[in-house]
């Protein structure tokens, strides 16, 4: 594998190589213990290596020869304490020989790998369980006082049942799979045991999805507890605990107080490393690590006599073992200090290591006591180092400049508009506008048009992509002789990438279109719809001379040019309601009708002046585009004078997440109207890592939200939003330790500051309050941004709320290695389905019946239930751009089969006359009555909401509700008739 050769080159390659990939120490001599099965690099028994560390010792004796001791492995297996058997023999080892011991801190720093806290009287730890995994151990520690009782619940929803935690073994029957116990109770070397959860399938593989462990504990004295998983090597990626603590991930056997344990970090930019083991919060008798090395894209020997990079606390070991070795060289076998080894050794390596970041209080439990440094370490037996400090500079910032705007107005608008020849305005409704402005005339524009209430920033949207029909229900209804729904008379709006007209499945018998109307916004040679000023329009006969000019063998797109080059839009469409042509594609709505707008993407100078560049290859979409699509979208429902579904199939992190953006209220508003709908998902955020979320108690109180940056990103902007009446202000430390002081929060005004060692600009934007909702929005956008991990410390200034949230933009907006280190789950539902009047729809595996980890959950951040209910969402097969069948998951499939469920309501209750008063606020409750429920949950929730989609349930439902009717008496009064 080349690991212990790339290692071994590190601390001590010499001979005859360029001088230039030299080791640390090159002239040493190398002892080597090989400790791992053939051809498995991942796996090592403790008690090989302890062998292993017997034949080394025995070997320094025999040569008479100084030792230091590099061990670049480590395991989750222990209480992380130093009192396993094979951490106090270590411990025992350096005690009594005169060597130096050496121990990679590990790479589980950001694997999500343990979760730990003060107990509480309840809590639920989710477990996300990657597809194709084996088999997954869970190892649990508690105080002794402390006892516990656990529940374990699978995704679909099987329960373990409440199991006490008392000494001895268990094993359970969980759904498909297997659960073992096993409480240890005290052992002679470690009196408070461990208990060791295990599951196991009775196939191949344990059920995927998301798992929850519940722990209870009705003692008086609440303890603290840990939980890890084996080492991210031993797992699928995805395996992972939701709500992690990224502290207490030092590999075993790094947390042996007297080895030297060394973590990583990234020499170039110097920012410590995402994946570097971090010590324990709570444990204050020995901190570790105890110093930091480079550990990234480390040049070094592999086999064959090549050279090669490789990244790791593996790669940062070796460099401070070639130091040790110098050190033991120059006091032992020199004789200027004999007994310069073990502790005496580490204490020179940590009294000298660089300690750049004057914000930061060392040691601590990320960089140690610093960044080890063999000259300054060495030059402190003679005098002391040198200290740095970091410079921030501070000034105003300057407003930063759009063209195209969402706005709330008041008065007659248009009119003045008139007198004003470098803007214009497009009107969506008696409160809501958008605005277009020549390109630096906007303040000017706020002097000349004071009918202007509130402009909206502009929220940057993507698609939701990453036969559940039968699970729903749906497919029953469009045969069923006396309640045949297939969606007939009903429109289906959707904005998307467009759709494949030409395709058999949105084409009738008769070889004419479904597709009413199609709006391109990509494409300006016009004729352009009534009252928008831009884009193309097409019309039901110009789509039947396209498809009559394909039939006779002609070009239809000389006809018609929109096309679908992208598939998304012809995707969804095909599960919203495919003809069934090809039954294996039959959609939810089969005789629906269509209105299509293709969205125009953003431009790539766009990208560049809204997220600071333009490697993004999907389509991305802004709030102005949307919100005018959806107004076509409500026009054209006006005038075909037909119910409508609006389908979106979009999603963003940005605004409040309370339903209070201009977007959202404009769809509030539309679906006032009867026989309007519109329908999203929640989006596919769930394990994304962009949301957290924390409490300050109380004024004076500070909580940090740590943000992991991945090396491909280049600017980035998040909002922090806190609670009314609170005031919280916010300070910064960058991954090179510059401090960015308490910023005070002031109204309206914007901070610049340069970072010196990064070279980065940070904004600081305070909103006090923010227009549209009255709480504090905390603005921070930071330009030519930096990998490594930022600290953003909250200070709460007035504390009466003291919750916070903060979402970062959704892939693919940024690198995918960014993400919250203290990340939450909850209250990830993306914009616009935070809105109080759509229908929303989170998505479950619908083949086992259980919450896919990706589904963002709910509620909004101001504790609306949300989502609705929940919709099967993988695999779902539809068609291409090309006619071919494909399969689609995710949010947006999910939402697009409860978009065709709402075609067939609106088919019974409108069209054929049922429920002529069918607003959206009555069919989400038709859908929510109707919905299943899994037993051992609790409703509603913000996983599954108030359940599962089921039409069968929705009609069953309404008929005991029709049944139970009875004639009801009422006597009046005769001086009423009167």
């Amino acid at each position: 594998m080349g690991h212990g050769t790339h290692v071994a080159g590190i601390a001590c390659a010499g001979g005859n190589i360029n001088k230039n990939l030299y080791g640390v120490a090159y002239k040493s001599s190398i002892a080597m213990v090989k400790i791992t099965p053939r051809g498995n690099i991942n796996y090592a028994k403790d008690t090989l290596i302890m062998r292993g560390i017997k034949f080394l010792i025995e070997k320094t004796k025999e040569l008479n020869k100084p030792l230091v001791i590099n061990l670049s492995f480590s395991t989750n297996d222990g209480s992380h304490k130093g009192s396993s058997l094979f951490e106090q023999y270590i411990n025992t080892v350096c005690r009594l020989e005169p060597i130096s011991f050496v121990v990679a801190a590990g790479n589980e720093g950001d694997r999500a790998h343990h979760v730990g806290d003060i107990v509480k009287e309840e809590q639920s730890i989710p477990i996300n369980v990657s597809q194709g995994e084996r088999g997954l151990i869970l190892q649990i520690y508690k105080d002794i006082i402390n006892n516990f009782t656990i529940e374990i619940i699978n995704p679909s929803s099987n329960s373990s049942g409440k199991i006490i935690l008392d000494e001895g073994y268990k094993e359970v029957n969980i759904g498909r799979d297997k659960l073992y116990i096993y409480n240890t109770g005290p052992k002679p070397y470690n009196m408070n045991g461990e208990i060791i959860i295990t599951i196991l399938p009775n196939n191949d593989f344990i059920l995927s999805g998301i798992w929850k462990l519940n722990i209870t504990c009705k003692d008086e004295y609440k303890g603290k507890y840990d939980i890890w998983m084996p080492i991210s090597e031993s797992l699928n990626p995805n395996t992972k605990f939701l709500e992690p603590n990224v502290y207490n991930t030092l590999g075993i056997p790094a947390t042996v107080e007297n080895v030297i344990s060394v973590g990583s970090y990234n020499y170039l930019t110097n920012t410590i490393s995402s994946f570097s083991g971090r010590g324990s919060l709570y444990e204050k008798a020995y901190l570790k690590p105890d110093i930091v090395a480079p550990g990234e894209e480390i040049l070094s020997s592999v086999p064959r006599g090549r050279f090669d990079t490789k990244s790791g606390t593996s790669m940062a070991a070796p460099q401070v073992a070639g130091i040790c070795a110098l050190f033991m060289q120059w006091g032992v076998l020199q004789g200027r200090d004999p007994f310069l080894y073990g502790d005496r050794l580490k204490y020179y390596l940590l009294k000298g290591a660089r300690r750049n970041r004057p914000n930061l209080n060392y040691p601590n439990e990320t960089w140690g006591y610093g960044e080890i440094c063999a000259g300054d370490s060495f030059n402190i037996l003679r005098a002391e180092g040198e200290s740095r400090e970091v410079m921030v500079k501070i000034r105003q910032d300057k407003n930063i400049e759009y063209n195209r705007y969402l706005i709330e107005y008041d008065g007659d608008i248009v009119s003045k508009m008139k007198t004003i020849d470098y803007a214009d305005v497009f009107i969506l409704d008696e409160d809501y506008a958008v605005l277009i402005v020549e390109e630096g005339k906007e303040e000017q524009l706020e002097k000349d048009l004071k009918e202007i209430v509130y402009v909206e920033r502009n929220y940057i949207f993507s698609l939701t992509d990453i036969d559940p029909k039968e699970t729903s229900h749906i497919n029953e209804f469009h045969e069923y002789p006396y309640l045949n729904l297939t969606g007939r008379g009903v429109l289906v709006g959707i904005l998307d990438t467009g759709i494949d007209y030409l395709n058999t499945e949105f084409i009738n018998e008769d070889n004419t279109t479904r597709i009413e109307r199609m709006w391109d916004q990509t494409d300006n040679k016009g004729p352009n719809p009534k009252s928008i000023p831009y884009g193309t329009e097409y019309f039901r006969d110009d789509i039947n001379k396209a498809i009559k000019a394909k039939l006779e063998n002609k070009n239809p797109y000389d006809i018609v040019p929109l096309k679908d080059d992208i598939s998304h839009g012809t995707k969804m469409a095909g599960v919203i309601g495919a003809k069934g042509k090809n039954p294996e594609v039959k959609g939810a709505a089969p005789d629906c009708e269509f209105a299509v707008v293709k969205l125009r993407p953003m431009n790539e100078e766009e990208m560049v002046e809204q997220l600071g560049h333009n490697f993004v290859k999907e389509p991305l979409y802004d709030t102005v585009s949307i919100v005018t699509a959806i107004k076509y979208l409500y026009n054209v429902g006006k005038d075909l004078n037909k119910p409508m579904v609006i389908y979106i199939p979009l999603g963003s992190n940005g605004g409040p997440h309370d339903g209070n953006t201009i977007l959202e209220k404009y769809i509030d508003n539309i679906s006032n109207i009867r026989g309007l709908a519109v329908v999203t998902g929640t989006g596919n955020q769930g394990e994304s890592s962009t949301h957290t979320s924390g409490t300050l108690q109380k004024s004076g109180d500070i909580k940090t939200i740590e943000l992991k940056v991945g090396p491909f990103e280049k600017d980035l902007t998040f909002g922090i939003w806190c609670k009314k009446p609170d005031k919280v202000s916010i300070g910064i430390t960058s991954p090179a330790g510059e401090n960015i002081e308490k910023v005070s929060a002031k109204i309206k005004e914007k901070e610049e500051i340069d970072l010196v060692f990064e070279g980065s600009k940070v904004f600081i934007e305070y909103y006090l309050p923010e227009e549209l909702t009255g709480d504090e929005l905390i603005l921070v956008k930071i330009e030519n941004i930096r990998e490594g991990i930022w600290r953003f410390n909250l200070i709460g200034d007035l504390i009466v709320n003291g919750r916070y949230d903060a979402w970062l933009p959704q892939e693919p907006i940024i690198d995918k290695e960014t993400q919250f280190l203290n990340s939450t789950p909850y209250t990830t539902i993306q914009m616009p389905s935070s809105s109080k009047s759509i229908l929303s729809t989170s998505f479950y595996n619908q083949n086992n019946n259980s919450i896919l980890g990706e589904s963002s959950r709910g509620y909004t951040r101001d504790g609306r239930i949300v989502p609705d209910i929940t919709t099967g969402g993988l695999n779902i097969k539809t068609i291409d751009n090309s006619g071919r069948v494909v399969m689609v998951s995710g949010s947006s499939a999910a939402s697009a089969i409860y978009a065709g469920a709402c075609a067939l309501m609106f088919q019974w209750g409108i069209v054929e006359g049922n429920d002529p008063t069918l607003y959206a606020v009555k069919l989400k409750t038709y859908f929510i009555r109707g919905a299943t429920r899994r037993e051992s949950d609790s409703y509603p929730n913000p996983e599954w909401g108030y359940g599962i989609l089921n039409l069968r349930g929705v009609f069953e439902n309404v008929r005991s509700k029709t049944n139970n009717k009875r004639n009801i008496f009422i006597r009046i009064p005769k001086f009423i008739i009167k």
